[in-house]
């Protein structure tokens, strides 16, 4: 899909969902600014209410309302948990995939899930190098010192000796 048909249809979501969430931005190819979008990434720390997700509330929601479905994944079978979520918008029937993370999590959460898949390995190999492991899941890096927690996208790169690149840089 063009890129601004997808970035219209993932802002027009990311207005639907921002009342349920803490932070939500829109990541993936989208914020590379790929001409050709596969698919919609939307990063999201869900609000909670007694202990309740909103987002998925919301999610929920927007299923009822047509708007959003489930959507199968390479595999065959639909993948919707606490931290991804794959769906489709119907009427486009471009994929949505949105990712649930924390605060804390924020910074690494963005990098992998704006990519792309070479910036990711790259960062994962230059991490082993220097005897390092990345979490993509987590807060930053291992060592066998401790955990080096990144508070920044720019602090994923320079923490495995990488320059920082902007979302429209990376590959």
């Amino acid at each position: 899909m063009e890129l601004k048909k997808a970035r219209a249809i993932a802002e027009q979501l990311k207005e639907l969902l921002k009342s349920s969430c803490e932070r939500i931005e829109i990541c993936g190819s989208i914020r590379r600014l790929k001409p050709q979008v596969g698919d919609i990434e939307l990063l999201c720390i869900p609000k909670f209410d007694r202990g309740v997700d909103q987002l998925d509330q919301e999610l929920g929601a927007l299923a009822v309302q047509h708007i959003l479905g489930l959507r199968r994944n390479k595999k065959g079978f639909t993948a919707y948990g606490p931290k991804n979520k794959l769906m489709v918008h119907l009427e486009s029937g471009i994929g949505v995939d949105i990712f649930s993370t924390t605060w804390e999590n924020w910074p690494v959460a963005s990098v992998v899930r704006t990519g792309g898949k070479a910036t990711n390995q790259r960062i994962a190999t230059e991490a082993i190098k220097r005897g390092l492991r990345w979490h993509a899941y987590g807060r930053g890096f291992t060592s066998p010192q401790g955990e080096i927690i990144c508070q920044s996208e720019r602090q994923v790169f320079e923490t495995v000796g990488l320059l920082y690149r902007e979302p429209w840089e990376r590959d």
